[in-house]
């Protein structure tokens, strides 16, 4: 495994797994891999294709039949010449049994292959949709994370903007102050309300989400520390990436198996034109108690061979019919590299802009909170103004959430790579889970004394 996947689990998805308080999520994640719904239904699409594939098996294995009758014969004879007539009612019992075999038939060969590869697409199929309910729910976890981070921020910024407006107007009402700046104060504190309202609505969306994949009631309590350990994708590392995903990705898997199905099909429908031999052997046994008491024993031996002339054309049709979508899988199958590739790239783009950006957001934090406790000592000495100090402010808080979102969006943007790599490795991210810590309720400004020592 490269370093930077090796990094990948260990600054990403550290929070998967661990014991105590942070366990959460790994409790969330097995919630949601009993619990929910695409998981439940594949795992019966699964368990029908095994006996689908135990269908095709059967064919193989000889057809043995047995049937018993009883009869009851009246009849009446008449002769003409002196028109006399004879009666004679009678019983008689039989029993059979049949034994048959298929020894050439390709038509069965080939279906039980189409059989297996319908398996292994239906087992492939279950094993992405869990893969995917993983990385939902560290998606949604942190998601969740990201807009309550961004929520307490703006609460924080509205408490502030309400304090400021209160000191304005009564600044206003003693004449200290102009009428403007009571409606710039007011101004700013109604938007914040309205922003605190829209990140209100995500956050609640996003648990709603969170819930409805895990199918738990549940509310996130923990969180990740800021880290200095966030990297580049190197262009040696993006191809090694890239090679793995080539050869381990469900989708580009399973494309792999459905051109093989296609092609399974298509000589399962050619083989209509072959000969086909069979062999059966059929015993019957007759008890008949009429007027000569006869018993009579019969064996059959039987061997058949069947020679495929014409039906009307409809297996010609079905081959070319199902030689054509060998065509179209080869098409689907580049289409899914296609598109894989192009998930990927974007998704390289996307790192590796967070982890450009990280550096950037965090100078912006400190020179905005520099600039704000600066506007904050010049207003209250009259060589700022309140727009100056409304706007440092304004600046300040959306850098912290900008620098907030960014983070977050490094983390899921990392797990969607993960799920673009192929099968998520569980004991991987218990072991390295061990940074989470649990999630503040309340926005503190004054930390940002201490921000530059953490950054």
């Amino acid at each position: 495994m490269s370093r930077f996947l090796q990094c990948l689990a260990l600054l990403v998805l550290v929070s998967t797994f661990q014991i105590g308080h942070a366990s959460e999520l790994s409790i969330t994640i097995e919630q949601a891999i009993k619990n929910n719904y695409k998981i439940r239904v594949s795992e019966y699409e699964v368990i029908s294709s095994e006996y689908d594939r135990k269908k095709g098996l059967s064919a193989f294995f000889p057809t043995i039949n047995a049937s018993a009758n009883t009869k009851w014969n009246d009849s009446d004879t008449l002769e003409k010449e002196n028109y006399t007539s004879t009666k004679n009612g009678y019983n008689s019992n039989g029993y059979s049994i049949s034994l048959s075999q298929s020894v050439i038939d390709l038509s069965k060969v080939y279906n039980y292959q189409v059989g297996e590869l319908d398996y292994e697409i239906n087992l492939l199929k279950h094993h992405k949709i869990i893969n995917d309910i993983i990385i939902n729910v560290v998606e949604g976890y942190f998601s969740y994370l990201k807009y309550h981070s961004q929520y307490i921020a703006t609460e924080s910024e509205l408490i502030s903007s309400e304090t400021r407006f209160k000191h304005v107007q009564r600044s206003h009402e003693l004449g200290n102050v102009a009428k403007t700046d009571v409606y710039e104060a007011y101004a700013k504190k109604e938007g914040n309300v309205r922003k605190l309202a829209d990140i209100e609505k995500n956050l609640e969306v996003a648990l709603l989400k969170l819930q409805s994949t895990t199918q738990i009631k549940m509310i996130p309590s923990v969180d990740v520390k800021i880290s200095e350990n966030y990297e580049n994708i190197s262009t040696q590392e993006e191809q090694d990436l890239q090679g793995y995903m080539l050869t381990n990705n469900y989708d580009i898997i399973i494309a792999e198996f459905n051109t093989q199905k296609s092609i399974k099909t298509s000589e399962k429908s050619r083989s209509s034109f072959y000969p086909t031999v069979s062999a059966s052997v059929n015993y019957e046994f007759t008890d008949s108690n009429n007027s000569t008491g006869t018993d009579t024993d019969n064996i059959v031996y039987s061997l058949d061979l069947t020679l495929p002339i014409t039906n009307g054309g409809s297996d010609l049709y079905t081959y070319q019919r199902d030689a054509n979508k060998i065509e179209q899988s080869n098409i689907q199958y580049e289409q899914t590299l296609d598109d894989s590739e192009v998930s990927f790239k974007e998704l390289i783009y996307d790192i590796n802009n967070n982890v450009n950006s990280m550096r950037t957001l965090k100078s912006m934090i400190i020179s905005n909170y520099a600039v704000y406790k600066g506007s904050q000592r010049a207003y209250k000495i009259g060589t700022k103004t309140l727009t100056d100090l409304l706007g440092a402010e304004s600046n300040l808080y959306n850098s912290i959430r900008d620098f907030q979102e960014n983070q977050y969006n490094y983390i899921i943007n990392v797990s969607k790579l993960k799920a673009l790599l192929g099968p998520i490795n569980l004991q991987e991210i218990e072991q390295l889970s061990s940074t989470m810590v649990p999630l503040q309720k309340r926005f503190d400004i004054t930390l940002l004394e201490q921000f530059k020592g953490v950054l």
